[in-house]
């Protein structure tokens, strides 16, 4: 990391937080991207105190990562001062599905491999966001069980949870929707190309069903993992702060936002969505 700059952990299982880094809209050396990529495969989020960025340039900054990975429904518009991030709106709560344990992109084989979430207005209170690293909670598994999930597959649907129904009202639209983001199978457990980690790629927004098991068996085998993802051990709860910049590795942390605005203050997060 560059001189001054400091690194201290958020929780034993997930993330840390960098501070005395002030970004110039520079490209960042090869040096810096090196070990900031080191540290997000690593710790799988990492948070950079207000004034590090600004919400015009915050996605330059997060551009080390990887090219951006445009995708956006009907109720996540581009942000004003900044065309490469949607925008994350608590007006249009009843139509967004971030209170769901996620992946962003989950409901598609191609997702984004890092999300970067830049606080552009905060209620008095509330809306923060919970993170967990599922590396970890796979590394807590009893071996024979590992072993059992490594060869099941799940099949994972936009709808699962009503994704689509809830936020494409036009039935028409819908229909678009579903055509256009189908189920796909994909391994229950996945290894990480970087650092060859296995993790839980299962969430409870996106996840249909495992196949070739009853459902009973398939919806307690993932009552059993959704219970473990959002075990105090395995996350961290981070309360936003104004200018703050959240940057994970969308592979292995899931997340959720906490709908708890104080007073019916106004939440605006500015999202950009990167490859590997």
């Amino acid at each position: 990391m560059p001189a001054g700059v400091r690194v201290t952990q958020l929780q034993p299982a997930v993330g840390s937080l960098v501070s005395g880094l002030r970004f110039d809209g520079k490209l960042l050396g090869e040096e810096a991207r090196v070990a900031m990529r080191h540290l997000l495969h690593n710790r799988g989020l990492v948070v950079f105190e207000p004034g590090t960025v600004t919400a015009e340039n915050f996605t330059a900054f997060a551009g080390f990562l990887g090219e951006f990975f445009h995708y956006a429904g009907p109720h996540t518009p581009r942000a004003p001062e900044n065309p490469d991030a949607t925008m994350i709106d608590s007006l249009k709560d009843k139509n967004l599905r971030n209170h769901i344990w996620h992946a962003d992109g989950g409901f598609r084989p191609d997702a984004p491999a890092f999300t970067a979430l830049f606080a552009q207005q905060l209620p008095e209170f509330g809306g923060d966001t919970i993170f967990s690293n599922t590396a970890w909670v796979y590394e807590q598994l009893d071996p024979l069980f590992a072993a059992y999930l490594e060869s099941l597959t799940v099949v994972q649907s936009a709808d699962a949870t009503g994704h689509i129904t809830d936020r494409y009202l036009d039935a028409e639209e819908a229909t678009k929707a579903r055509i256009r983001m189908p189920p796909f199978e994909m391994p229950l457990v996945r290894v990480h190309p970087e650092t060859g980690r296995k993790w839980i790629a299962v969430n409870e927004s996106y996840a249909g069903y495992i196949k070739g098991v009853s459902r009973i068996m398939s919806q307690n085998i993932l009552g059993i993992l959704f219970d473990m993802i959002k075990s105090p051990e395995a996350t961290v709860r981070y309360s936003w702060t104004k200018g703050a910049l959240a940057v994970w590795d969308n592979r292995v942390v899931q997340h959720k936002g906490i709908k708890d605005y104080a007073g019916g203050g106004r939440r605006v997060l500015y999202r950009a969505t990167m490859t590997a």
